[in-house]
């Protein structure tokens, strides 16, 4: 009797949007999150030539699930970017890590062999949903949660404060590493690395009509303190992500 082999998950493409600033003057700032995410789903089907019909699933990590991202996105926009009716799609949140754990499901769906074939990303547009926005100006605890942590959740940034104290990491080897995630950026950007990514979408330009956006907005260039993190702490701006001034990004 032959052994049974795992089925292999692979990557066949990979598409997004530009990156646009999270704010009302943002790149993508007009367009709707549904939109947003339906485009990079019909650029994947046209570029891959593979047969919608054929998909498991579409699952999509999203943070702000409210407002304009609410109702399953995931579902919205593949309906929106015209794939069949009969493909499935689904929403997760897993806060930051949300469109990494979405990859992560596709990838063990097809390992388990429940799926063949299974489209996973993410999408945000904190410009039109804010950080916040699924809370509703409500306290998002309850009871039990709250008496376990009377005195509140511990901020990210403080977060990474304690473990860079835990684990012994100093300011001159967090300045190295940034340095060189921020130089490889460049580099890859420069270099027309990230051009066969990146599906251009046109949005709402400044003085009507529509415009192209190619190319992500913003660079993360300013390496200064975090605000709001600790005097004697050990973090940099450039040790996190490209974000607007608000900590704010819109992507698809």
């Amino acid at each position: 009797m032959e052994e049974a082999t795992m089925p292999e998950a692979v990557v066949i493409d990979a598409v997004r949007t530009p990156f646009g600033k999270g704010r009302a003057t943002g790149a993508l700032a007009g367009v709707h999150p549904v939109d947003l995410l339906a485009h990079p789903l019909r650029i994947l089907i046209e570029r891959t030539g593979v047969d919608p019909t054929q998909l498991d699933d579409v699952i999509v990590g999203c943070v702000g699930q409210a407002s304009e991202q609410a109702g399953n996105i995931a579902r919205n926009a593949v309906l929106a970017a015209g794939l069949p009716e009969r493909v499935p799609a689904t929403t997760i949140d897993r806060q930051c890590g949300s469109s990494q754990q979405a990859i992560h499901f596709a990838a063990q769906g097809i390992l388990a062999g429940s799926y063949d074939v299974v489209i996973a990303g993410g999408v945000e547009s904190m410009s039109r949903v804010p950080i916040g926005s699924s809370a509703q100006g409500a306290s998002d605890f309850g009871v039990g949660l709250a008496a376990r942590y009377p005195q509140g959740m511990v901020p990210q940034g403080i977060s990474a404060e304690l473990i860079s104290a835990r684990w012994g990491f100093s300011r001159e080897e967090l300045d190295r590493f940034a340095l060189r995630s921020q130089e490889l950026a460049a580099r890859a950007r420069n270099d027309g690395h990230l051009t066969k990514e990146i599906a251009p979408i046109k949005a709402p330009g400044p003085n009507g009509g529509l415009v192209e956006v190619s190319a992500d907005e913003g660079s993360p260039g300013d390496i200064t303190r975090c605000p709001g993190e600790p005097e004697a702490g050990v973090l940099l701006r450039g040790d996190e992500p490209s974000l607007s001034p608000d900590n704010l990004v819109d992507h698809g």
